[in-house]
C-alpha cells in the first residue's frame, strides 16, 4: 500500500511540475548568429562639416569609407527567426584589446529602435515569412542568410569641439561592427515561441562582427565625399535562405 501511494504521488508530483519545466525551457536563453566579415573595400574621400553659414565652410578632413561584406551564420540546431530592423554601431582601437563607439553628432536625435509589443499586421500570427513581410527572417540550424554589404563611414581627422576621435593618418585601425537587432517584449517572445515553433526561435539582441584591420595611409588620396544614402533602420537580407 505504501509503495502504490509513493507511486501515486510520484506521478502527481510529475504533472504539476511538467509545465513548469516546459515554460523553463520556453523561456530559456537562446544563443544567437554569429556575424562574419570576408571582406572590407576600404576608400577615402574628403568631407566638410555643414555649417550655419554657407560662405564660411570649414577646413575639409579626410573621411574613411568602408564597404564591409559579411554574413550572418547559426551554430546552434534549431532555426533562428530575428527582427530585421537593427541599429548599427561602430567601434575602433589603435591596438588589441578594449574597443571604443565611434558617436557621429552629440548622440541627441540617433534613431532608436523601441521594443516591438505587438505583431504588425502585415506579420502572419501563424508564420514569419509567409506572407513575406521584410519584418522577419530565419536562419536554418547550421545555416546562414545571403551575404550583406554594410557601409559605413569614420572620420579620419576632423576637427572640432565636439569631436574627440584620434588622427588615425599612419594608424594601423581596429574596427568591428555591432548590430543591435529590434528587441522583443517579453511577452511577445513567448507569444511567438509557442506559435512559430515549428518555423524556430524567436531571437533578439546583438550581434558582433569579428574585428578587422585597417593600415591608414599618412596621406589618403580621394575626391569629394558623397553622401551614405542609408534607411534611418538598416535591414538584413530577408531572401530565401534554403
Amino acid at each position: 500500500m505504501s509503495s502504490l501511494k509513493s507511486a501515486v504521488l510520484c506521478a502527481l508530483a510529475g504533472a504539476l511540475f511538467a509545465p513548469a519545466q516546459t515554460a523553463k525551457e520556453r523561456n530559456a536563453p537562446v544563443a544567437g548568429p554569429v556575424a562574419l566579415v570576408s571582406d572590407a573595400v576600404v576608400n577615402y574621400c574628403f568631407a566638410r562639416v555643414r555649417g550655419l553659414d554657407a560662405e564660411r565652410q570649414p577646413q575639409s578632413y579626410i573621411d574613411m569609407r568602408l564597404d564591409v561584406t559579411l554574413s550572418y551564420r547559426n551554430p546552434g540546431n534549431r532555426p533562428l527567426i530575428l527582427p530585421t530592423d537593427r541599429e548599427t554601431h561602430i567601434f575602433y582601437a589603435l591596438s588589441p584589446g578594449q574597443m571604443t563607439e565611434y558617436e557621429e553628432g552629440l548622440g541627441l536625435f540617433e534613431p532608436t529602435l523601441k521594443a516591438m509589443k505587438h505583431l504588425p499586421t502585415e506579420v502572419s500570427p501563424a508564420s514569419p515569412l509567409d506572407p513575406p513581410n521584410g519584418l522577419f527572417t530565419v536562419i536554418p540550424a547550421g545555416g546562414a542568410l545571403p551575404t550583406l554589404v554594410e557601409e559605413i563611414s569614420v572620420p579620419v581627422n576632423r576637427p572640432g569641439f565636439f569631436h574627440k576621435n584620434p588622427d588615425l593618418r599612419g594608424r594601423r585601425v581596429y574596427v568591428e561592427l555591432r548590430f543591435e537587432h529590434r528587441p522583443l517584449d517579453p511577452g511577445l517572445q513567448t507569444d511567438l515561441s509557442d506559435r512559430w515553433g515549428r518555423f524556430g526561435v524567436p531571437w533578439s539582441g546583438t550581434v558582433t562582427t569579428n574585428t578587422i584591420q585597417i593600415d591608414v595611409p599618412a596621406a589618403p588620396q580621394g575626391a569629394r565625399c558623397v553622401d551614405i544614402d542609408k534607411p534611418a533602420h538598416p535591414a538584413i537580407d530577408t531572401e530565401d535562405t534554403k
